[in-house]
């Protein structure tokens, strides 16, 4: 996988991202372990932290979590918020297919489609062993997606993002180019942060992400000792997934 969420764009990464609801996201989380965990669950794995916005919201609501991220850049602001809300959250920095810790957990997360950073099978199948090896029996995986189906039917696009906030202003360009043979779309990234009249710093940036089918989803997961239970639109649990479902929820039982 080549290297994304550089220095530039990892310090935009927040505004650019502010109006995404980790509140309700989180509600989701919890909702997903009052239906699906057979156990009290005190513990959570956050494999992609990012800069922590799931992390420290789950932490705040009393559990105990340890997020794991690839890019230094993203673990220092988390490890920065973490302490400014004075939270003991523990964050390390490793690829997700190589992490390894000697304890496990009640439940791991890998939200924002973090799995579809992981484009061969064999990649997809080492982060989901990841995910098997640091769960308790019975533990619950609970990740989100990228749908085949809508990918292929909408088709990725060109999109211009402006986020103002006081005299900064993010300028972010992004655009798809699909690759249906391989399941892939390559993101590119274009983001220029403007503080008054003048461009503190310009950045691009390529994200190869894949996309996934129910059956195979339900196929690595049993191949990774993960029993699937549940795939189900991504904030819209009580729907049902088509063409116009672009990312999708999918729970999985450690067996």
């Amino acid at each position: 996988m080549s290297q994304v969420f550089g220095k530039e764009y990892a310090s935009a990464y927040d505004i650019l991202y502010h109006e995404k609801d980790y509140n309700v996201e989180c509600d989701l989380i919890e909702k997903i372990i009052r239906e699906y965990s057979n156990k009290p669950v005190k513990t959570i794995l956050d494999l992609g932290c990012g800069t922590g916005n799931h992390t420290l919201r789950l932490a705040e609501r009393g559990y105990l979590v340890c997020g794991v991220d690839r890019s230094e850049e993203m673990l220092s602001i988390a490890r920065r918020k973490s302490q400014e809300k004075q939270l003991s959250c523990e964050f390390y920095q490793s690829d997700i297919r190589e992490f390894r810790v000697s304890k496990k957990f009640d439940v791991v997360i890998m939200m924002f489609a973090v799995l579809g950073y992981h484009l061969e099978n064999d990649d997809v199948l080492q982060a989901l062993q990841t995910v098997s090896e640091h769960l308790n029996p019975g533990g619950l995986f609970i990740c989100d997606v990228w749908y085949g189906p809508a990918v292929l039917s909408q088709k990725p696009g060109e999109r211009v993002k402006v986020i103002e906030d006081g005299d900064r202003k993010i300028i972010r360009v992004s655009s798809g180019e699909l690759d249906s043979f391989n399941n892939r779309v390559t993101v590119k990234f274009h983001v220029w942060d403007i503080r008054g009249d003048m461009v503190m710093s310009e950045s691009r940036e390529e994200h190869e992400m894949r996309y996934f089918f129910t059956q195979e989803l339900r196929t690595l997961f049993q191949i990774s000792s993960l029993k699937p239970v549940s795939i189900f639109p991504f904030h819209l649990k009580d729907k049902e997934i088509s063409e116009s479902t672009w990312d999708i929820a999918v729970i999985g039982l450690k067996a």
